[in-house]
């Protein structure tokens, strides 16, 4: 639904701008400042990408995970994508994801974040009780503080099913 409500709301917000943008400096003035904004943004992202990729060759030369390479070649991406879609709006969202530093910046905090939430920590991490019997019969409850890590692995079960 969201989805929905974003793909009919940005192009006639941008179709707004466009118009409104046009009768203020002109039509022509605002298809070549259009079209000017797309050269832009595919040379950008071609300069861009390229040094974005030399970080994430140098990470992995030392050792490192390039995430923060990986994930700026994405924004990178995205930005270039914005720029190419005609319109303002776009267009600005495209910029700031090619400019180094609001680029770095973004993708340090969401990295940041992904690490540090809850979920993260705790997505392989299994927790439970379980009964056991006693030498006389009787279930005794042992409650366990230890953390698991383990993966499911779907056995020969499902594949008589089908």
């Amino acid at each position: 639904m969201k989805f929905l409500v974003l793909f009919l709301l940005v192009p006639l917000t941008e179709l707004y701008v466009l118009i409104e943008v046009g009768s203020v400096i002109g039509g022509l003035t605002t298809v070549l400042l259009v079209v000017g904004t797309a050269i832009l943004g595919a040379s950008l992202m071609r300069s861009q990408g390229l040094l974005t990729m030399q970080k994430a060759q140098a990470a992995l030369a030392s050792g490192e995970a390039p995430q923060q390479a990986m994930l700026e070649g994405v924004m990178i991406f995205i930005g270039g994508l914005f720029l190419l879609v005609p319109g303002f709006i776009t267009d600005i969202l495209g910029l700031l994801f090619l400019i180094p530093p609001i680029r770095h910046r973004l993708a340090s905090q969401f990295l940041k974040h992904r690490t540090s939430s809850r979920y993260y920590h705790r997505q392989n991490i299994y927790e439970g009780d379980w009964q056991e019997k006693t030498d006389k019969g009787d279930l005794k409850v042992t409650k366990s503080i230890e953390i698991i890590e383990g993966e499911i692995v779907s056995g020969s079960a499902d594949k008589k099913q089908s």
